[in-house]
């Protein structure tokens, strides 16, 4: 079956997921964290993303992120599967892929499922029984944007985050509050495929290559 084309263009959000080749462990001690966000933020730098939320699981990779340039997004995921990828063979002297082939992604409508694609990334750890709550979890975006705690990696502020109060405090409380209490539609991310979520307008506006940054209405 053949591979579906990637969504190219700058200004769309995408939630991203790489695995482990055969779902073995990437990330076997706290220094591989660490080296892997580096890496994103050395390749987020040179090939322009936006980084909203994250969460690394020992054999998975959860990002929500947004290039704001043409073919950024691949090119981003390119360099740094590819650094940690040599990193992790050096350090462990193994030969071989260390990623499951290239990483899947697809595009997410922003006003509609935001909140909640970022809410299942802050939760992925509970729901692996990792942690009891999402707050206890290191190696995730949440820390940052429900209690303004700094991180490894500073995620960057999503405008409709930044809506969410005038001040970080307010943005966090009602971040937190959301994430315990959401109401809205839940989402099974991790076993869906590749394509987009959102509207019949929006899908039709994503495929039609448009540059999102530059469009009027980004719905």
């Amino acid at each position: 079956m053949p591979r579906a084309n990637r969504i190219t263009q700058a200004g769309v959000l995408h939630h991203v997921i790489s695995r482990g080749n055969a779902n073995q462990a990437i990330f076997r001690d706290l220094d591989d964290y660490k080296k892997y966000l580096s890496l994103l933020k050395e390749a987020a730098a040179a090939h322009p993303i936006a980084v909203y939320n994250y969460a690394l699981l020992k054999s998975t990779i959860h990002l929500l992120v947004e290039p704001l340039q043409d073919n950024a997004l691949s090119k981003a995921m390119e360099s740094v599967t590819r650094e940690y990828a040599k990193y992790f063979n050096q350090k462990y002297n193994s030969i071989g892929h260390v990623f499951a082939g290239r990483f899947k992604s697809f595009a997410i409508q922003p006003d509609q499922f935001f909140m909640a694609c970022s809410r299942y990334i802050d939760l992925i750890p509970t729901k692996h029984e990792l942690v009891k709550e999402a707050k206890d979890y290191s190696f995730s975006g949440y820390a940052q944007l429900a209690l303004g705690n700094p991180g490894d990696y500073p995620v960057d502020q999503h405008d409709l985050y930044k809506a969410l109060g005038s001040t970080d405090a307010e943005r966090q409380l009602v971040y937190r509050t959301l994430v315990n209490q959401y109401l809205g539609v839940e989402l099974d991310l991790e076993n869906r495929k590749s394509g987009i979520l959102g509207s019949r307008e929006y899908k039709q506006l994503v495929k039609s290559g448009v540059n999102m940054r530059k469009a009027e209405l980004r719905k």
